[in-house]
C-alpha cells in the first residue's frame, strides 16, 4: 500500500515563502559563514605557484633535453654484431622480388585493372 502523500503547496504559499526575509539560521552560523567567505576570498587572491615557475624551470628543461637526446641515441644505435652494409640472404631475396614486381605497377591503374578483370579466362587441359 502506498503511504498518503502530503498535500501539495499552492503557488501563493511558495511565493510567500520565497519572498519572506526570515531565515532559519542562527547568528553563530551566519558569523562562521561570513568568516569562511572571507577566508575563501583571501585564498583565491593568493598567487598560485606552479612547479614550472622560477628556478625549477631550468632543471625541467634540461631533463627534457637530456631525455630527447637519450631517446634519439638509443634509436640510432646499431645492434652489436651487425654492420649496416651487410644484408641477410632473405632480405636480399626480398629486395630482388621488389625490383621485379616494381615493374608491374602499371597494372595498378584502374583502366588496366578493369581490362584484366574482363579478359576471357582460357583453361588449359591438364594431362
Amino acid at each position: 500500500m502506498n503511504a498518503p502523500r502530503p498535500p501539495t503547496p499552492r503557488d501563493e504559499e511558495i511565493d510567500a515563502l520565497l519572498a519572506r526575509r526570515y531565515r532559519d539560521t542562527s547568528p553563530e552560523f551566519d558569523a562562521r559563514w561570513v568568516a569562511l567567505k572571507r577566508e575563501l576570498r583571501a585564498a583565491s587572491r593568493a598567487p598560485h605557484q606552479s612547479w614550472f615557475h622560477g628556478w625549477m624551470r631550468w632543471p625541467a628543461l634540461g631533463g627534457a633535453i637530456a631525455a630527447a637526446v637519450f631517446t634519439v641515441g638509443v634509436w640510432r644505435r646499431v645492434p652489436p654484431g651487425e654492420s649496416p652494409g651487410e644484408v641477410s640472404p632473405a632480405l636480399a631475396e626480398l629486395f630482388a622480388m621488389d625490383a621485379v614486381l616494381g615493374r608491374a605497377t602499371v597494372l595498378l591503374d584502374a583502366e588496366n585493372r578493369d581490362a584484366l578483370l574482363h579478359l576471357p579466362a582460357t583453361t588449359q587441359p591438364r594431362s
